[in-house]
This record gives C-alpha cells, sequence and structure tokens, in this order.
C-alpha cells in the first residue's frame, strides 16, 4: 500500500487503488476539498449543456402537461430557462452535499464499536470521495444529451440515477423514487467497503455490511413510504 501523494493522486487513486487513497486522506482529510468540488460542479456543467440543447417551447408545454396531470398550477415565471437551470443546480448540489453529510454520519455511528475511533470530520472527507463516482454519471449524462436528437425531460436527463434509464414520467407515483436511486450504487458501496477496511478493525463480512445497509434501507424504506401514501 502506497498512500497518494497529493490530493490531485488521491482523486486518481480513488478509482484506481481506493486502499492509497483512504490510507492518505486518513492523514489529510483537508484533501476532500479536491473531490466535494468535482462532486458539486458536475451539475453546474450538465445542466449548462441541457438547456442549452433542449427546446425550451416543448419542455415548457410537457412540463405544464404532467403538472396538469398531478392536479399542480405552475407559475410561468418559474419555468422560465434560468428559473429551470437554476433550480437543477441547487436540488443537484444540495442533494449530493446532503448525502455526503447523511453517508459520514451513518459511517461514524456505525464504527463507533471499531477500535480505533475517528472523526466525523475524517468519515466526512471519506465520503466526499466515495461520491467521486457521480463524475462519471455526470460525463454520461452529459455526452448523452450531446449526441440524442431526441429532447428528454430534466427527471430523465440524469444517468447518475435509475430515471434516467426507465425515464418515467414525473406523473408516475415511482418517479421521485426512480430519480432518488443512483446507478452507480454498487461503485459507492464498493469505495464504502474500502474506507471501512482501511480505518477499522471490522472484519470483511461486518465491513460489507456497513457499506451496504445505508443503500439497502433506501430502496426498502422508500417503496414502503410511497405505497403507503
Amino acid at each position: 500500500m502506497t498512500p497518494s501523494k497529493n490530493p490531485f493522486i488521491a482523486v486518481f487513486d480513488a478509482f484506481r487503488s481506493p486502499i492509497d487513497c483512504f490510507a492518505a486522506v486518513y492523514d489529510r482529510p483537508r484533501w476532500a476539498f479536491l473531490p466535494y468540488l468535482i462532486v458539486i460542479l458536475g451539475p453546474i456543467f450538465f445542466w449548462s449543456s441541457y438547456f442549452s440543447n433542449v427546446d425550451m417551447a416543448w419542455l415548457q408545454q410537457e412540463l405544464m402537461v404532467q403538472f396538469t396531470n398531478l392536479n399542480q398550477q405552475m407559475e410561468p415565471s418559474l419555468l422560465t430557462q434560468e428559473a429551470l437551470h437554476a433550480s437543477e443546480v441547487v436540488a443537484d448540489i444540495a442533494g449530493r452535499t446532503l448525502c455526503i453529510f447523511v453517508l459520514a454520519l451513518w459511517l461514524h455511528l456505525a464504527t463507533k464499536s471499531n477500535q480505533y475511533q475517528h472523526s466525523y470530520g475524517k468519515w466526512l472527507a471519506a465520503s466526499c470521495f466515495i461520491m467521486l463516482p457521480t463524475l462519471i454519471g455526470d460525463f454520461a449524462s452529459y455526452t448523452n444529451i450531446m449526441f440524442n436528437s431526441n429532447n428528454i425531460m430534466p427527471n430523465a436527463a440524469d444517468l447518475n440515477s435509475l430515471n434516467g434509464l426507465i425515464k418515467l414520467p414525473m406523473s408516475n407515483p415511482w418517479a421521485s423514487f426512480a430519480a432518488t436511486i443512483p446507478l452507480l450504487a454498487p461503485w459507492y458501496i464498493t469505495l464504502t467497503y474500502a474506507a471501512v477496511t482501511a480505518w477499522t478493525d471490522f472484519d470483511r463480512a461486518k465491513s460489507i455490511v456497513v457499506a451496504i445497509l445505508p443503500w439497502l434501507l433506501a430502496l426498502i424504506i422508500w417503496p414502503i413510504m410511497i405505497i403507503a401514501v
């Protein structure tokens, strides 16, 4: 194991050799500023490309139809290109930031029985690196809209989510569930597993449980809430 020498190599190692990445991040948690910057800049570039290429007249008409199907009224001022662009960017950045903080909290609490105790800040740094695969999803989404001649609704354009694959309309009760389930969850789980094994004395089975459980709970609890409603 050779710890990454700088934050740029650590970002590369998160994909190539996660153990080396987390070995370095343990001693240098401030390096997390770089992956976090990458994670939040992705949506800015992606949605800028999306709204530069989509037919706004078509998009506004489709949104009005879908909001009507949901028995909701939308102010025309909220359907301008600028307003829609800003709302998508803010929603993505807020969602990813929340995911990082919640994942860090989970890891902090789930590893309390570990012989080696780590601060919430260290797990927060690890979580920033764990979320780096969103970069791959953003690039795939960008490629999709650039080379796709058909218009795509915003909730189906982001290939980071399951709805980017199955493309449910907003009026479908399962659309919100599909839009929040990450297609790259197996990759996040793998990186979480690498962080837990690198920083704790947990055996393989326990590390796998810690890595999988938060994503599994999301897959179980959210459908139950939809069915109950």
